[in-house]
């Protein structure tokens, strides 16, 4: 188990989890009109994190949801919808 929130992808189906967060997250900036520069200044985050996250490298930790949700002004949950909408 690691400790310093990194990620631990356990195989195919959690890659395939953080691409279709990624593509959510992507979706949801890019439907503001938003630069990577500016969600990653909104969130708090840095620019490099939010790219990697977009692109299925990383994930993130709730702090991380929070804060997102916070920028783009939905709730969390929203976060996680897909783009048919479920």
């Amino acid at each position: 188990m690691q400790q310093d929130g990194q990620d631990e992808v356990a195989g195919p189906e959690d890659r395939a989890r953080l691409k279709a967060f990624g593509l959510r997250m992507k979706l949801l900036r890019v439907s503001r009109g938003w630069s990577q520069e500016q969600l990653a200044e909104a969130a708090g985050m840095h620019r490099t994190f939010v790219g990697q996250v977009e692109r299925g490298q990383r994930g993130m930790n709730i702090l991380g949801l929070w804060r997102l949700s916070r920028a783009f002004g939905v709730p969390i949950g929203d976060l996680f919808t897909d783009v048919e909408g479920k």
